[in-house]
Protein backbone atom coordinates (compact mmCIF):
# COMPACT_ATOMS: atom_id res chain seq x y z
CA UNK A 1 0.00 0.00 0.00
CA UNK A 2 1.15 3.49 -0.88
CA UNK A 3 -0.39 6.95 -0.67
CA UNK A 4 -0.85 6.77 -4.42
CA UNK A 5 -3.37 3.94 -3.84
CA UNK A 6 -5.79 6.18 -1.93
CA UNK A 7 -8.29 6.74 -4.74
CA UNK A 8 -8.18 3.09 -5.78
CA UNK A 9 -8.75 1.98 -2.19
CA UNK A 10 -11.65 4.41 -1.88
CA UNK A 11 -13.23 2.94 -5.00
CA UNK A 12 -12.63 -0.61 -3.70
CA UNK A 13 -14.23 0.19 -0.34
CA UNK A 14 -17.28 1.79 -1.91
CA UNK A 15 -17.70 -1.03 -4.44
CA UNK A 16 -17.72 -3.49 -1.53
CA UNK A 17 -20.24 -1.42 0.44
CA UNK A 18 -22.53 -1.38 -2.61
CA UNK A 19 -22.14 -5.13 -3.09
CA UNK A 20 -22.99 -5.78 0.54
CA UNK A 21 -26.59 -4.72 -0.18
CA UNK A 22 -26.90 -7.54 -2.74
CA UNK A 23 -24.97 -10.15 -0.77
CA UNK A 24 -25.77 -10.26 2.95
CA UNK A 25 -23.14 -12.98 3.51
CA UNK A 26 -20.34 -10.74 2.28
CA UNK A 27 -18.00 -10.36 5.21
CA UNK A 28 -17.52 -6.64 4.70
CA UNK A 29 -18.13 -4.77 7.92
CA UNK A 30 -18.11 -1.31 6.30
CA UNK A 31 -21.75 -0.30 6.25
CA UNK A 32 -21.59 3.07 4.55
CA UNK A 33 -19.83 4.70 1.64
CA UNK A 34 -16.46 6.15 2.54
CA UNK A 35 -15.33 9.69 1.83
CA UNK A 36 -11.88 10.57 0.56
CA UNK A 37 -11.08 11.96 4.03
CA UNK A 38 -12.20 8.79 5.86
CA UNK A 39 -10.24 6.63 3.42
CA UNK A 40 -7.18 8.87 3.87
CA UNK A 41 -7.41 8.22 7.62
CA UNK A 42 -7.56 4.47 6.93
CA UNK A 43 -4.57 4.60 4.56
CA UNK A 44 -2.61 6.72 7.04
CA UNK A 45 -3.31 4.21 9.80
CA UNK A 46 -2.30 1.26 7.60
CA UNK A 47 0.90 2.94 6.41
CA UNK A 48 1.86 3.76 9.98
CA UNK A 49 1.16 0.13 10.97
CA UNK A 50 3.23 -1.16 8.06
CA UNK A 51 6.09 1.15 9.02
CA UNK A 52 6.08 0.14 12.71
CA UNK A 53 5.64 -3.58 11.99
CA UNK A 54 2.14 -3.98 13.40
CA UNK A 55 0.50 -4.50 9.98
CA UNK A 56 1.30 -6.69 7.00
CA UNK A 57 -0.58 -5.53 3.92
CA UNK A 58 -1.12 -7.07 0.50
CA UNK A 59 -2.86 -4.97 -2.12
CA UNK A 60 -3.81 -6.40 -5.51
CA UNK A 61 -4.20 -4.49 -8.74
CA UNK A 62 -5.49 -5.58 -12.14
CA UNK A 63 -5.14 -3.36 -15.18
CA UNK A 64 -4.09 -0.48 -12.92
CA UNK A 65 -7.17 -0.80 -10.67
CA UNK A 66 -7.11 -1.83 -6.99
CA UNK A 67 -9.22 -5.02 -6.88
CA UNK A 68 -8.24 -6.45 -3.50
CA UNK A 69 -6.80 -5.47 -0.18
CA UNK A 70 -5.80 -7.62 2.78
CA UNK A 71 -3.91 -7.31 6.00
CA UNK A 72 -2.70 -9.04 9.09
CA UNK A 73 -2.81 -6.90 12.22
CA UNK A 74 -0.39 -7.96 14.94
CA UNK A 75 -1.57 -8.18 18.56
CA UNK A 76 -0.80 -5.00 20.48
CA UNK A 77 0.08 -6.38 23.93
CA UNK A 78 3.22 -8.37 24.70
CA UNK A 79 0.93 -11.33 25.42
CA UNK A 80 -0.49 -11.26 21.89
CA UNK A 81 2.39 -9.79 19.89
CA UNK A 82 2.98 -13.22 18.28
CA UNK A 83 -0.64 -13.36 17.01
CA UNK A 84 -2.24 -11.77 13.96
CA UNK A 85 -5.80 -11.10 12.81
CA UNK A 86 -6.49 -11.41 9.10
CA UNK A 87 -8.85 -9.41 6.92
CA UNK A 88 -9.28 -9.75 3.16
CA UNK A 89 -11.54 -8.21 0.52
CA UNK A 90 -11.71 -8.64 -3.25
CA UNK A 91 -14.29 -7.08 -5.55
CA UNK A 92 -16.78 -9.51 -7.05
CA UNK A 93 -15.52 -9.34 -10.64
CA UNK A 94 -12.07 -10.62 -9.55
CA UNK A 95 -13.11 -13.45 -7.23
CA UNK A 96 -12.65 -17.10 -8.20
CA UNK A 97 -9.45 -16.31 -10.15
CA UNK A 98 -6.89 -17.38 -7.55
CA UNK A 99 -6.23 -13.83 -6.34
CA UNK A 100 -7.47 -14.55 -2.81
CA UNK A 101 -5.29 -17.64 -2.55
CA UNK A 102 -2.22 -15.69 -3.69
CA UNK A 103 -2.96 -12.89 -1.25
CA UNK A 104 -3.40 -15.40 1.60
CA UNK A 105 -0.22 -17.27 0.73
CA UNK A 106 1.72 -14.01 0.66
CA UNK A 107 0.25 -12.90 4.00
CA UNK A 108 1.08 -16.27 5.58
CA UNK A 109 4.63 -16.19 4.22
CA UNK A 110 5.17 -12.62 5.46
CA UNK A 111 3.62 -13.50 8.83
CA UNK A 112 6.17 -16.27 9.29
CA UNK A 113 8.98 -14.00 8.16
CA UNK A 114 8.03 -11.36 10.72
CA UNK A 115 7.85 -13.85 13.58
CA UNK A 116 4.12 -14.29 13.99
CA UNK A 117 3.20 -17.71 15.41
CA UNK A 118 -0.60 -17.82 15.04
CA UNK A 119 -3.27 -16.23 12.85
CA UNK A 120 -7.02 -15.92 13.15
CA UNK A 121 -9.88 -14.81 10.96
CA UNK A 122 -13.65 -14.65 11.00
CA UNK A 123 -15.94 -15.65 8.14
CA UNK A 124 -19.71 -15.70 7.74
CA UNK A 125 -20.97 -19.23 8.37
CA UNK A 126 -22.92 -19.14 5.08
CA UNK A 127 -19.85 -18.12 3.06
CA UNK A 128 -18.82 -21.67 2.14
CA UNK A 129 -16.46 -20.61 -0.67
CA UNK A 130 -14.38 -18.38 1.59
CA UNK A 131 -14.34 -20.94 4.43
CA UNK A 132 -13.19 -23.62 1.97
CA UNK A 133 -10.39 -21.34 0.68
CA UNK A 134 -9.19 -20.60 4.21
CA UNK A 135 -9.20 -24.30 5.07
CA UNK A 136 -7.28 -25.13 1.89
CA UNK A 137 -4.40 -22.83 2.90
CA UNK A 138 -4.19 -24.28 6.41
CA UNK A 139 -6.75 -22.55 8.62
CA UNK A 140 -8.81 -24.74 10.94
CA UNK A 141 -12.26 -24.01 12.31
CA UNK A 142 -12.00 -23.38 16.05
CA UNK A 143 -15.47 -22.15 16.87
CA UNK A 144 -18.65 -20.31 16.04
CA UNK A 145 -19.99 -17.03 17.33
CA UNK A 146 -23.77 -17.36 17.04
CA UNK A 147 -25.65 -14.32 15.79
CA UNK A 148 -22.60 -12.04 15.86
CA UNK A 149 -23.80 -10.01 12.88
CA UNK A 150 -27.25 -8.47 12.47
CA UNK A 151 -27.78 -7.36 8.88
CA UNK A 152 -30.92 -6.65 6.88
CA UNK A 153 -33.15 -7.90 9.68
CA UNK A 154 -31.36 -11.23 10.11
CA UNK A 155 -28.72 -12.61 12.42
CA UNK A 156 -25.64 -14.30 10.96
CA UNK A 157 -23.30 -16.74 12.66
CA UNK A 158 -19.56 -16.23 12.31
CA UNK A 159 -17.02 -19.03 12.08
CA UNK A 160 -13.67 -18.40 13.76
CA UNK A 161 -10.68 -20.05 12.09
CA UNK A 162 -7.04 -20.12 13.16
CA UNK A 163 -3.66 -21.29 11.95
CA UNK A 164 -0.46 -22.15 13.76
CA UNK A 165 2.47 -21.03 11.62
Amino acid sequence: MRWEDLDGLLELANDLVAERDDNPDLGIILDQKQTRDSEAQFVSSMLLGIENGSVINVLTEANGKVVGNSEITRGKSSDEYHHGKLGIAIIRKYRDRGIGREMLNTLIEESRRTGLKTLELEVFADNKKAAHLYKSVGFKRVGTIPKKIFRKGEFHDIIVMSMVL
